[in-house]
């Protein structure tokens, strides 16, 4: 016992009413509960503007000009298909008649060349088969050729309709003043006429329309070449030249 009358504590006594220190933990474990710091976010420049993605709006917009083309294209051929079935559209023939010479003269001249002047009277008879369409014609000239692709003149007739299943004569009156042409070429084309073996050329310009329903489509030009045989051979009735098509859209 000591002096005061307390009692002595036994060794590795322990009050638990003393609070203990925390137990530090060891360097290394301190060291790992730590997190490591983080990379701050990469922020882009502000010029920077990502691409967007434009290759499926593309892709769509070029399916449905596509599909629009493609049904435009199938209801046209629909349309030309059913508008032949109905009217079976047929061109228009063309026949070169018999032609006069009404005024043909070459003088010669001191230099070589010489000098044409004539008149000429053309007939081109027109004819539409068609029995169920009309055919409208613009402005029409003709005009026509002799040996050495001499031009012996050209007229016009103002533009006309043609009825169906219908025959039109064209008659023009081609004239040539004071044209000058090469001397042996004139002589030789004035021998050639007096004996009526010039061959003679005609060619047709036009505009060609169609009426269905007393409505005209088209005027479409067009460009027609006929002849290709002496005068005399189609004045004495021996042959009628048909023409043929040389320039032709649309048909």
């Amino acid at each position: 016992m000591t002096d005061n009358g307390a009692l002595k504590k036994p060794p590795g006594y322990k009050d638990s009413s003393t609070p203990t220190p925390p137990l530090k933990p060891p360097p290394q474990a301190a060291a790992s509960a730590v997190p490591p710091p983080r990379k701050p976010p990469v922020v882009p420049p502000s010029y920077y503007k990502p691409k967007k993605k434009r290759r499926s709006c593309c892709c769509r917009c070029c399916c449905c000009f596509l599909c629009i083309i493609l049904f435009l294209i199938v209801l046209i051929l629909a349309f030309v298909g059913i508008f032949y079935l109905l009217y079976q559209p047929k061109l228009p023939t063309f026949v070169l008649r018999p032609i006069e010479l009404d005024r043909f003269n070459v003088t010669p001249k001191p230099d070589g060349t010489a000098v044409l002047n004539s008149q000429i009277t053309i007939r081109v008879e027109v004819k539409n088969p068609n029995s169920k369409i009309k055919i409208y014609y613009g402005e029409t000239e003709v005009s026509l050729k002799g040996d050495e692709e001499t031009q012996l003149g050209s007229a016009s007739v103002g533009a006309f309709e043609q009825p169906t299943n219908n025959v039109t004569l064209l008659r023009v009156t081609a004239k040539v003043d004071k044209q000058e042409v090469d001397g042996a070429v004139g002589k030789k084309l004035m021998e050639r006429v007096k004996n009526k073996l010039v061959v003679v050329n005609a060619e047709v310009k036009t505009k060609i329309g169609i009426g269905v329903f007393n409505t005209k489509f088209g005027m479409i030009p067009v460009e027609v070449n006929c002849g290709g045989v002496t005068l005399k051979q189609l004045n004495h009735g021996n042959t009628s030249p048909k023409c043929s098509f040389n320039s032709l859209w649309g048909w």
